[in-house]
């Protein structure tokens, strides 16, 4: 049995659609606090500022001891403040709050989060921006992103084809890249080996962790729905190393021994 966790926040502990938490969730934090278990909700918000989403977290049910979103990483990288930025009206909100200045016209970094309304204008305004500048930044490399049901590209999609399209790269700050994965890791103070990483996005979250060494749990309570969705694309190499409907069947197999 591994010495602790990562674990997702949408589509693992609070329902996409309702935004409730899912069955066994709040249940599973409450069991680790108990037991000491170390942990780390990895999350990557990129809508509310960090202690408005921890605080929303606990209005729910979750006690969490401790937290990491991509904004940890993007302020510690990310010193110029002039950019040009893709996202919701809140995330663009908290990028002002945290003083960088928005401007198409006059920017030194192209940041890409997630929306689900974006149209080829967005798109091309994207890719215009990343000719302009070799400071790509992705918010997170989510390869699907679900709302209300439905799935749309996520950010790891989305800035593919604009690599695809100026042949320049991009850095992630959210989950997988190795610095959100390394904070979050010195948090708790483990070894990539001693930590199983719970996500629904195995694409997004969970190739990026067993590549650093981390066991894998697929949760199909949220972007992915089936197993055949994920096992029948994967090499048997790179299958998670457990799946489970939904955290109150891990929390059954960790009070087990099992996990």
């Amino acid at each position: 049995m591994n010495k602790g966790f990562f674990i997702d926040v949408q589509g693992t502990l609070i329902d996409d659609i309702d935004k409730s938490p899912i069955k066994g969730a709040c249940e599973f934090i409450s069991y680790l606090n108990n037991k000491n278990i170390p942990y780390v909700v990895i999350t990557n918000n990129s809508k509310n500022k960090s202690e408005d989403f921890i605080e929303e977290l606990k209005q729910k049910g979750f006690d969490i001891r401790n937290y990491i979103d991509p904004f940890y990483i993007l302020k510690e990288v990310l010193k110029n403040k002039k950019i040009a930025a893709f996202g919701t009206e809140k995330f663009l909100e908290v990028l002002i709050s945290m003083g960088y200045k928005i401007d198409f016209d006059d920017f030194e970094s192209l940041i890409v989060s997630i929306r689900e309304d974006y149209t080829n204008e967005d798109y091309s305004k994207m890719i215009e921006c990343a000719l302009k500048t070799d400071n790509l930044i992705a918010m997170h490399g989510t390869s699907i992103y679900s709302k209300n049901g439905k799935r749309y590209p996520g950010v790891g999609a989305i800035m593919s084809m604009v690599k695809f399209a100026v042949n320049k790269d991009y850095q992630i700050v959210g989950k997988p890249s190795l610095s959100f994965y390394e904070k979050a890791r010195k948090l708790i103070n483990l070894d990539f080996k001693d930590i199983t990483v719970i996500s629904d996005d195995m694409i997004g979250d969970l190739l990026g962790a067993q590549e650093l060494g981390m066991k894998t749990n697929l949760v199909l309570s949220g972007k992915t729905r089936t197993k055949e969705e994920i096992v029948n694309t994967l090499e048997k190499d790179n299958l998670p190393n457990e799946i489970f409907n939904d955290m109150s069947e891990i929390l059954e197999s960790l009070k087990k021994g099992i996990v």
